[in-house]
């Protein structure tokens, strides 16, 4: 039998929801394969066990014909109507679902009446006009649709950060259950290494034996789709999901000086080599040299050391000042993820989220937090079953018998209230200073001008009872570009109000972004890191905004979240 998850199931059926509605199968049809998706998702037991025991239509919403459908997916290890209909389907047009604004029905409508089956086809037509035309779309939507494109072709050879972490481990693991790879030290370099937002490239250095060896090891590994190039000490391969990864192939005494030199940005590496040449080293990607000799050396921080510098963390190599700051000893003591108390920016299923409160509770709890906070979605957000004024109430007092139950953490009742477009928020006074937490933010009028947009979270931030903007940015990493917004003048405003600014640690997000980040810590904005979690499985994303923290230069002080309970409340009280 397979060890296919309830993750994985549920995705192979939200698949063939989808794929069935491109090709214009029943709409009900679909729609049950997505609803048993859901339905899954948020199981408590296992799949497997369902399946093993015959009991897998004791699951709502889950009859007879899906029933066999998940059967024959752990009998044959893949699932057989998904890739038949994947065959009979152009494979462009998966890839069409990949841009915003455009859903399976639109896709297939595309497909019958323009023939359009991939991006470079639904660009050409865009271009002609063709879209408006037909029945739903309209010029608004062709515009919309062209700007998708545009972002999609822009970011299409790059990943999210998280992605590109997930493909990493998934290397490392697969060398770890190689016996016969003579793997004897392995580490990830790069931008990857460096927790940048988006990746290109996913790169290695590597000590092993024969190369040639390694090469026929990584060539057979079932994560590996081909090799582009090998060298004597490089090689060059792209993973199923098409990302570039390279492997650096080094000598042992060369791994430290590797290490640094595939790490850092060119400029970071060259200051390097200039402290080095003043101080009678030479440095080079093998490493720390006197005299023509190479230092035995054992590690990184042991290179910085000779070069009479403190040990700078990957996250902040990329020459933005942090090399004069160790040298005059102003290096940032940098925030860390066991810093963090507890996750404020949390979604629960009664708006938009895949769990109940409780389940949340339980997974903030297991994961040590002294607190955290329910924001839910707020009325006016349709799209995301915003609370109305009654849901809120019966909220909090399901809030309220969840802390009598769950003592050892503080459960905040908050809301993410939306900023309206004529920048009201979008519940009374009078209701939010009846919450313990009100978190702010902008989720339609994008494309607003930048006076108009800057004035709607400013004119919030005036409001006494917000005490956070959420992804003050507006963006979605490789889908949509931040909306225009002036964020010298939001950082000021926030200055002046007390307000905090968030750093949103969602992998799509990762906003606010590490520059603006640290000239908001300059003006002595108070910065809050949250998961924004609609599933428990979101809440480990704090690393993320960890990582975005540490590049933006931030100390434990800096952050709202590594306060104490008491220290929380007053903080937020004297808001």
């Amino acid at each position: 039998m397979s060890d296919f998850t309830n993750k994985g199931i549920a995705r192979i059926l939200k698949q063939l929801a989808v794929l069935l509605e491109i090709n214009g199968e029943n709409k009900y049809k679909a729609r049950a394969y997505r609803n048993a998706s859901r339905r899954i998702m948020d199981l408590d037991e296992d799949i497997s066990d369902y399946v093993s025991s015959e009991n897998l239509q004791d699951i709502d919403g889950i009859g007879e014909g899906i029933a066999e459908t998940i059967k024959d997916t752990f009998k044959n290890g893949f699932c057989p109507p998904l890739e038949e209909l994947k065959s009979a389907l152009p494979s462009g047009l998966l890839e069409l679902l990949e841009l915003p604004g455009l859903g399976p029905s639109s896709a297939h409508q595309l497909f019958e009446e323009l023939k359009i089956e991939d991006i470079e086809g639904l660009r050409k037509a865009l271009k002609a006009g063709k879209i408006r035309n037909l029945k739903g779309f309209g010029a608004r939507r062709e515009e919309k649709l062209l700007s998708s494109v545009e972002n999609y072709e822009k970011y299409r050879n790059v990943i999210l950060l998280s992605d590109a972490q997930s493909q990493a481990e998934e290397i490392l693991i697969g060398f770890q259950s190689k016996d016969d790879l003579e793997c004897r030290e392995i580490k990830i370099a790069g931008s990857t290494r460096r927790w940048e937002s988006l990746i290109e490239k996913i790169d290695f250095i590597v000590v092993t034996g024969e190369s040639g060896q390694f090469f026929e090891l990584i060539a057979g590994m079932e994560f590996i789709d081909k090799i582009l190039n090998q060298t004597e000490d490089k090689i060059t391969a792209v993973s199923e999901s098409g990302v570039e990864i390279n492997f650096w192939i080094v000598k042992e005494e060369h791994f430290p000086g590797a290490l640094i030199y595939h790490t850092g940005i060119e400029e970071h590496f060259n200051k390097l080599r200039e402290i080095a040449a003043e101080k009678d080293y030479q440095l080079n990607k093998y490493g720390l040299m006197q005299d023509s000799e190479l230092l035995a050396i054992e590690s990184e921080e042991e290179i910085y050391g000779k070069l009479g510098l403190p040990y700078i963390i990957p996250e902040l190599r990329e020459d933005r000042g942090e090399i004069e700051a160790a040298l005059s000893g102003n290096l940032p003591d940098s925030i860390g993820l066991t810093d963090i108390r507890g996750d404020l920016h949390i979604h629960s299923r009664l708006s938009d989220g895949a769990h109940a409160i409780e389940e949340m509770v339980l997974t903030a709890r297991e994961k040590g937090y002294e607190y955290m906070a329910v924001t839910d979605h707020s009325r006016s957000l349709k799209i995301a079953h915003g609370l109305s004024l009654a849901q809120l109430k019966a909220e909090g007092k399901l809030i309220d018998e969840l802390q009598e139950k769950y003592g050892d953490i503080k459960i905040l009742k908050g809301i993410e209230v939306d900023i309206l477009s004529d920048g009201r928020l979008d519940y009374e006074d009078e209701i939010l200073s009846e919450l313990d937490l009100v978190i702010a933010s902008i989720h339609t009028g994008f494309r607003q001008s930048i006076e108009q947009i800057t004035a709607r979270i400013t004119r919030a931030m005036q409001n006494p009872h917000v005490d956070i903007i959420a992804h003050p940015q507006g963006r979605l990493l490789g889908r949509r570009k931040s909306y225009q917004v002036d964020l010298e003048k939001i950082i000021k405003k926030a200055a002046a109000t007390g307000t905090c600014l968030e750093i949103n640690a969602s992998p799509f997000r990762l906003d606010l972004d590490d520059i603006n980040v640290r000239e908001a810590a300059r003006e002595g904005v108070k910065i809050v890191i949250n998961t924004d979690a609609h599933h428990s499985d979101e809440l480990n994303d704090m690393k993320l905004g960890v990582s975005v923290a540490q590049r933006g230069w931030l100390e434990k002080d800096d952050v709202l979240n590594t306060m104490s309970y008491k220290q929380l409340c007053d903080y937020l009280g004297s808001g």
